[in-house]
């Protein structure tokens, strides 16, 4: 029980640090230490790519509305895009015409939407259609898009964390046998059928985990 408290209370002040986690875990030359610090930098490896993928998406809505502003204003299509590429940020890479813009697009899925862009600066030159009006709707639809994903990830977060939670309950519940005088670890490990509900419950307990995550995942993709 003592041993089983002071892993918890490693654990929980492992998870208080600050960002240096994966080197300290590393320091520790344990043997699945490491393990946990590949997850933790994976972890935030997918943090960091959703964040920098929204500010890219937000720079594309941004780079449609100053191109709509600037052609409005009278300035030719080259110069627009110029000016709009320098409001938008590097976030948007270097883009000057449409080709260039499909470049960009297929290089990166956050910034697909710049393809539809460069089908527009198409048909407008061959067309000579207005090229504000077009570019202003891409806009307006990429911003709801943005939103209802903004909508999706809210309305997602209390299940998640409701997930997450349930997932840990397991240990809460041994915690508690031993707390009462119980011995779970000596049947958790040492009797056949301890270890038979020791793996299958570390079985569904991640199967549920990894189940609910891909289904939020699925809800937020739908958007």
């Amino acid at each position: 029980m003592v041993v089983l408290l002071v892993c918890l209370a490693g654990v929980i002040g492992l998870a208080l640090l600050p960002r240096a986690h994966p080197a300290l875990l590393r320091s520790s030359g344990g043997v699945g230490f490491p393990r946990v610090a590949d997850l933790w930098e994976r972890w935030h490896d997918r943090v960091r790519a959703a964040r920098r993928g929204g500010e890219r998406r937000r720079a594309v809505i941004t780079l449609c509305r100053t191109l709509a502003a600037e052609l409005r204003a009278g300035q030719p299509p080259e110069e627009a895009l110029r000016l709009a590429v320098l409001q938008a940020g590097p976030a948007v890479g270097a883009v000057s015409d449409a080709a260039s813009l499909r470049t960009v697009a297929e290089s990166d899925p956050d910034l697909a939407a710049l393809s539809y862009l460069a089908v527009c600066w198409d048909v407008a030159a061959e067309t000579g259609a207005g090229l504000a009006t077009v570019v202003d709707g891409l806009a307006e639809n990429l911003t709801e898009q943005e939103e209802q994903r903004a909508e999706a990830l809210a309305r997602t977060a209390g299940p998640r964390t409701t997930a997450f939670v349930l997932s840990g309950l397991p240990v809460v519940g041994v915690l508690m046998s031993g707390g009462l005088g119980g011995s779970p670890l000596a049947f958790l490990f040492t009797t056949p059928l301890g270890l038979a509900c020791l793996v299958g419950g570390v079985a569904l307990d991640v199967l549920g985990v990894w189940w609910t995550v891909r289904m939020l995942r699925g809800a937020v993709a739908t958007r």
